[in-house]
């Protein structure tokens, strides 16, 4: 069997026959690019299926085809190191970007909770901030008995919960569990209004216990927020944000407001860990996502607030994009 193509007589016949440039283009066109099958190309051309099968590898051997393989993770790779150099991280951790939020914070998730447990040691504080990312880093962590004298503390007061995120000591509560740690509570607002009421609970005992931890940092996990009313329905945050301008705000990090070059914008009677002691902590796993948010990891990266970076390939490509 054999069929006439391109003025050149194509045989069945392993040993016969003339391959010409023209005939395997063809073939190789129908199989890659038109996406017929072997079977069916044998079929159009009046071949057999191994002759479509020897064309096709001559074609490859002739350089006229070529195959490349892309390894996402090779990809990945390439952005976290270029984002680690580009803003002096320690390490960076990127995951596929999605269309579903839910997934991909599953997914950074997942990452974060990885880096937590690579870099306890024993007795360390582990500081847990608000947000989503936080929250399902925490339920990605393994249970563990490898660190004794771990304690967990949160990084801020607790919201109103309005926003259907879990109460941050509850989050505390949970990380304790898995890493059989000891877990401390803050029991105070994130935003207190009155000056004299912030005083009086600063003061309290109960409330510098865990307060008290803040300058003994050795790992913390934080979110990255952009600082935005319509992100939001907590009538106290609403209210520190426009107390400071909005238009300055460019992200939200443990309650405290950064503008682009990510400086801090200072508010009033805020409870929460100050930057300082975050730049003073062993590590700080800045775990965000989600290309609206590119500005505001940009701004936060800028602060050097994070030694760590967790988000997604198309924030990274976003952000480098925006330093380039």
């Amino acid at each position: 069997m054999g069929a006439l193509l391109g003025g050149v007589w194509v045989s069945d016949n392993s040993g016969r026959g003339q391959y010409g440039d023209d005939i395997l283009v063809l073939v190789s066109e129908m199989y890659y690019i038109q996406e017929k099958t072997q079977k069916d190309i044998a079929d159009n051309l009046g071949l057999s299926r191994p002759a479509v099968s020897r064309l096709l590898q001559t074609a490859r051997d002739r350089g006229i085809v070529s195959v490349s393989i892309i390894d996402p993770s090779e990809r990945l790779k390439k952005l976290e190191e270029e984002l680690t150099q580009a803003f002096g991280l320690k390490g960076c951790r990127l995951c596929p970007s999605g269309e579903d939020h839910a997934i991909l914070r599953a997914r950074l998730g997942y990452r974060g909770a990885e880096l937590l447990m690579t870099n306890m040691e024993p007795g360390d504080v582990i500081g847990i901030g608000a947000g989503s990312t936080v929250y399902e880093t925490v339920r990605a962590l393994r249970e563990s008995r490898d660190y004794p004298g771990l304690r967990v503390v949160p990084l801020s007061g607790g919201g109103l919960g309005v926003d259907g995120r879990p109460q941050i000591n509850q989050v505390v509560h949970m990380a304790a569990h898995r890493l059989n740690a000891e877990s401390v509570y803050l029991n105070a607002p994130l935003y207190i209004g009155e000056d004299s009421v912030a005083r009086l609970l600063m003061e309290d005992a109960s409330i510098r216990q865990c307060t008290g931890l803040w300058d003994q940092l050795g790992n913390a996990l934080i979110g990255i927020g952009r600082g935005n009313i319509v992100d939001t329905q907590d009538p106290y945050f609403i209210a520190a944000l426009e107390a400071v301008g909005q238009s300055r705000v460019a992200a939200a990090v443990c309650g405290w407001f950064v503008d682009r070059e990510g400086n801090a914008i200072r508010g009033k009677n805020t409870t929460s860990v100050s930057f300082d002691q975050l730049k003073a902590a062993r590590n700080v796993f800045a775990i965000a996502g989600g290309k609206r948010k590119a500005r505001a990891i940009l701004s936060a990266l800028r602060g050097k607030f994070a030694t760590h970076l967790v988000t997604d390939e198309d924030v990274a490509r976003e952000v480098l994009f925006m330093i380039s």
